[in-house]
């Protein structure tokens, strides 16, 4: 699907879907641009789980449950840092930006630093 170009884009954008879709008409034009803004939205979710990926310990068990709860953890170290940040930028900057100020190499570092001297 090849749509017209818009305020921001100099040629016509293109979209690969496995949804119908029609530009024939005012109202099928609305109806595929909602469909365009929502799959644009998915953009955040998947850089969501490939974010967790670096939080994830390595494994290589096949078992279920062991990998279940690395997924477990890496979401809850992942949200913890974006915790820290949003506080980060709300305590410090006085103003929030979607990029983090804090990176996650920082604090991955920060939490094994702690973890280390805790356990060790």
């Amino acid at each position: 699907m090849l749509l017209p170009p818009r305020e921001g884009y100099d040629s016509k954008q293109a979209f690969i879907t496995n949804l119908e879709v029609d530009d024939e008409i005012g109202l099928d034009r609305r109806i595929t641009e909602q469909k365009i803004t929502q799959y644009t939205a998915r953009g955040g979710i998947e850089t969501s789980y490939k974010k967790i990926k670096d939080f994830a310990a390595w494994t290589t068990s096949k078992a279920f449950e062991v990998r279940l709860f690395h997924f477990g953890m890496a979401v809850l170290l992942y949200n913890m840092w974006l915790l820290v940040d949003f506080l980060v930028q709300a305590t410090v900057y006085d103003e929030f930006r979607p990029k983090p100020r804090l990176t996650a190499k920082r604090f991955l570092d920060f939490v094994d630093q702690r973890l280390r001297t805790l356990l060790g």
